[in-house]
């Protein structure tokens, strides 16, 4: 029988790719659900394409725009909530920010396969999310390239031989500027990333290294290991995606071209690896592949991620928040590249502590504060 997919966040990037690795079985995958934030063109086109069973819209004005039968038409986090409570077998979380984290506490509790895109559900609520994937029946896969990669490379290691992990990361568009220039870029140049095509906010998160501080905070939760076990490298090339070192001295390496359906595939596939039509790693094309050790002096964001897991759970919260909060002003023209870790550090500094958080009302609870306190910050400075 096919497995019915919903996807979540269909008209953005992972959404596509996963729409395209879907294709490509036909024979395997049903798409039942589809959920758009605000791309209603292509939202249409999908419809007519694929034929889910239900669909929808986050913003419930946009509903009388969307070329679907009204019944099985829902909107709002609403809506997404009642189509991962239909008969889906896998639902895909590819929701942008702290708006994914209530889908994925849902599609856990609902005991469906979770492939999960949405970092900041574990930045926000790792210590939640590993205790329901412990709870029910429901399954975890990453889809992160990175961390596809490790979850690979980790499944059949005994941990009593693991040294420490490596997630490495292109160093986005700004690698080479020097602090002063960095003041000066733009919004449009922040959009520019030399390796992925991604959304808005991941794509400003990689520019400023801030979205390897989420993958740390992801893999301390995903794979259980302390933080002073993970160790990030710039690897402009983007080849390898993850390394694990062993208590011996030796490596393993995953090596694929950076392509976001390889890891979709693999989760979507319940970790079985499939043949794909799409292009592949020539290793004797390979010129050079070099690593570089992150530069935390023009980069802040990644030193702030490593401090906040020191910290506890209200920090983690309280990262992401201030990250969301900080981005955003930046897009908009507000504050400068530069301000952003600086408001996310203030933030930091002023949130209230919380060692531990076990309940989604002490999540919230946070992060709404640090909104607000990012939000005074970011008036002050104007």
């Amino acid at each position: 029988m096919k497995k019915k997919i919903l996807i979540l966040g269909s008209t953005g990037s992972i959404g596509r790719a996963t729409l395209e690795v879907i294709e490509n079985q036909k024979d395997d995958f049903l798409v039942s659900g589809i959920v758009c934030r605000d791309n209603i063109r292509l939202l249409n086109t999908q419809i007519e394409r694929f034929q889910p069973e239900y669909v929808c819209v986050f913003n419930k004005n946009q509903e009388k725009y969307v070329q679907f039968h009204k019944k099985r038409l829902f909107t709002g986090m609403e809506g997404i909530l009642r189509l991962i409570d239909t008969d889906v077998d896998i639902v895909v979380n590819a929701l942008p920010g702290s708006a994914g984290l209530e889908p994925t506490i849902a599609a856990l509790k609902a005991g469906k396969i979770l492939a999960l895109a949405n970092k900041e559900s574990l930045v926000m609520a790792g210590r939640i999310v590993s205790r329901l994937v412990n709870e029910y029946k429901g399954k975890l896969i990453p889809i992160d390239s990175e961390h596809s990669a490790l979850y690979q490379l980790l499944k059949d290691i005994d941990p009593h031989e693991l040294k420490s992990i490596t997630i490495t990361a292109s160093g986005g568009p700004f690698r080479k500027h020097r602090k002063k220039a960095l003041e000066l870029v733009s919004p449009e140049e922040a959009m520019n990333h030399p390796t992925w095509k991604m959304g808005t906010k991941v794509t400003l998160d990689s520019a400023t290294l801030m979205n390897k501080g989420f993958e740390v905070i992801e893999a301390r939760w995903l794979f259980h290991i302390g933080h002073d076990r993970i160790n990030v490298l710039i690897h402009p090339e983007s080849i390898i995606h993850g390394m694990v070192e062993f208590i011996d001295g030796s490596f393993t390496a995953y090596l694929a071209v950076p392509d976001m359906k390889i890891p979709i595939s693999y989760a979507i596939n319940e970790g079985k690896i499939r043949q794909l039509p799409f292009r592949t790693l020539k290793l004797n094309e390979l010129k050079k592949l070099t690593f570089y050790t992150p530069d935390t002096i023009r980069f802040p964001s990644l030193r702030l991620a490593f401090e906040a897991l020191d910290s506890g759970d209200s920090a983690l919260v309280t990262l992401n928040a201030a990250s969301e909060v900080a981005s955003q002003a930046f897009i908009d023209g507000r504050i400068k590249f530069t301000d952003m870790p600086v408001i996310i550090e203030e933030a930091l500094n002023r949130h209230p502590v919380k060692q531990i958080i076990e309940d989604m009302d002490g999540v919230w609870e946070v992060h709404n504060w640090t909104r607000l306190y990012a939000e005074r910050l970011i008036k002050d400075k104007r």
